[in-house]
């Protein structure tokens, strides 16, 4: 996958493997982040190689559209998405402030040597009204620890609001089956806290 990025009357050609070599020294120099405050939730983040499967899933589509991070952290799978090219935008979705801030901090320092638009941070609940999924193309959600209440309305405004043949990347299946989501595959994937997460990959009917 190459990713164009006009600068000036220039081309900037980045493969799915470089994107990698561009984010690590930027995460590698940003401050972890802790779980703390009213929320204390448990906080991990997805690897590079995992990015590159969902990359080439999304190759795949032939629908248009936005990839979401519900959760996003500090923005990881954002930036690698947006510098991908595969997406009309890329939006992170987050709810405590600290982690979204760092997400920004990589975000300016990226911008410093790549011209990059077309991402968008927010701190706010993903379950927030004003959010509809209408226009997206790929949804990644880390949900192993989400307790029932938000993992089922979650799916419920997916359900509703995600336009068919687009794709949903999840750590744990609905609690109750949804006949409009179509399970594509489930994959062993490294994450931060394990090389062998389980992820599952649903298509939306």
């Amino acid at each position: 996958m190459r990713r164009r990025l006009t600068n000036g009357n220039s081309v900037i050609k980045i493969n799915s493997d470089a994107i990698s070599a561009i984010l690590a020294p930027i995460y590698g120099e940003l401050p972890k982040t802790q779980a703390a405050g009213e929320h204390n939730l448990t906080y991990g983040e997805i690897e590079w190689p995992t990015l590159k499967l969902m990359l080439e899933h999304a190759e795949k589509q032939t629908i248009s559209g936005r990839f979401y991070d519900l959760g996003c952290g500090r923005g990881r799978a954002v930036l690698y998405m947006a510098l991908s090219g595969a997406f009309d935008f890329s939006v992170g979705i987050e709810v405590l402030p600290e982690r979204l801030s760092l997400a920004q901090q990589a975000l300016q320092k990226l911008r410093l040597s790549i011209p990059l638009a077309g991402v968008k941070l927010f701190e706010a609940s993903f379950l927030n009204p004003s959010f509809k999924y209408k226009d997206a193309k790929m949804v990644f959600l880390s949900n192993m620890c989400f307790d029932d209440k938000t993992q089922d309305a979650l799916f419920t405004k997916l359900n509703v609001e995600m336009p068919k043949g687009s794709l949903v990347f999840c750590s744990k299946l609905p609690n109750v089956p949804i006949p409009a989501f179509e399970k594509v595959s489930v994959e062993r994937v490294p994450m931060t806290w394990t090389p062998t997460s389980e992820i599952h990959v649903l298509r939306h009917l």
